[in-house]
């Protein structure tokens, strides 16, 4: 079967046709030509590689999804993978995914009874609001997918309600590249990007990781075109000491990148200064020819050789009258 292709610009519409417009569970359903079902809330298990990795459950946001669920229901479905497992394990991905993320958990033989559970493709926001809001059930809709469709569907739909912060998206594009072994410009192509932005999305992960975190926990203040203008800096101690002064003093954008373009120029200096220190030493023997040359001429005198005895000597004057002296000098004596 030909690999479905997924496009941002169609946002959940890449899952549920016509899911952008506010439509029925069953009319969703219906719009995949999929049967909607209803399960046990507790039988639903978040998605381990789920874009998203900040879930807060005092999200303001999340308690207003919560309080709309409670008084009309949960109108749009939770698009889901079915899956099979022993009793064991559903009861450890359980208790892992009620602290807030799900961790990995190796299988385990000590049960052999199977019982049916579900993984969210899509809707995880949905369904910890659904939980919050005391749902025993909730409509669901199965689609058949791989590893990498699940994967690009999750971050189509968290891209496309702006829920990733731009960590999470650079994070999410360095999967499909490193894991899955797409392209960048393949991966533009299927979230609907340029590529462009997706290269300066991953170049964020080049940051010192406190930069990192301040782009994540300060957003407020250290925006991601901030993030950007330290990507200049090579050294991490730089990169977070800009950091600091950008949040410190409140600076835009454009005065965060006159700052990066500051620290820069005092990295060039310094390795510049670095080099002179390298450099050869210069011969005691020039030192003393244009010592004997200014003596002689009166005037200031440069006098440079290469290893192969080849060079200049530059005499200095700084008015008419020491030229003159000078020609007396050198020509008519």
């Amino acid at each position: 079967m030909a690999k479905q292709k997924f496009g941002l610009g169609r946002g959940l519409d890449a899952l549920i046709s016509g899911a952008s417009d506010v439509m029925t569970a069953q009319q969703a359903a219906q719009a995949v030509n999929s049967p909607l079902q209803m399960v046990p809330i507790e039988s639903i298990l978040p998605n381990p590689r789920q874009p998203r990795r900040i879930f807060l459950e005092n999200d303001p946001r999340l308690q207003e999804l919560s309080d709309s669920i409670k008084e009309h229901g949960l109108l749009q479905p939770i698009v889901v993978l079915r899956m099979d497992e022993t009793e064991e394990e559903a009861k450890k991905k359980s208790q892992s995914a009620a602290s807030g993320w799900l961790d990995d958990v190796a299988p385990t033989a000590t049960s052999s009874v199977s019982i049916v559970k579900y993984q969210i493709i899509a809707g995880e926001r949905r369904w910890r609001a659904s939980r919050l809001a005391g749902l025993k059930e909730v409509p669901v809709i199965i689609k058949d997918v791989n590893p990498q469709e699940m994967f690009e569907l999750a971050l189509i739909e968290n891209i496309q309600r702006a829920d990733l912060n731009p960590i999470e998206e650079a994070l999410a594009y360095q999967t499909l590249v490193q894991e899955f072994g797409l392209t960048q410009e393949q991966v533009s192509k299927q979230v609907g990007k340029d590529r462009s932005t997706i290269t300066n999305s991953i170049r964020l992960l080049q940051l010192a990781p406190r930069v990192r975190d301040a782009l994540v926990n300060q957003s407020h203040v250290f925006t991601e075109g901030h993030a950007r203008a330290l990507l200049s800096i090579a050294r991490e101690e730089d990169q977070v000491h800009a950091m600091e002064q950008i949040i410190a003093q409140r600076l835009n954008v454009r005065q965060a990148e006159e700052l990066a373009a500051r620290i820069k120029t005092a990295e060039n200096v310094e390795a510049a200064i670095e080099q002179i220190g390298k450099a050869p030493q210069r011969e005691e023997e020039l030192d003393e020819l244009e010592s004997n040359f200014r003596s002689a001429l009166m005037v200031k005198v440069d006098l440079k050789r290469n290893a192969k005895g080849k060079g200049t000597l530059v005499l200095h004057f700084n008015n008419q009258d020491e030229l003159e002296a000078l020609y007396n000098r050198l020509v008519k004596e």
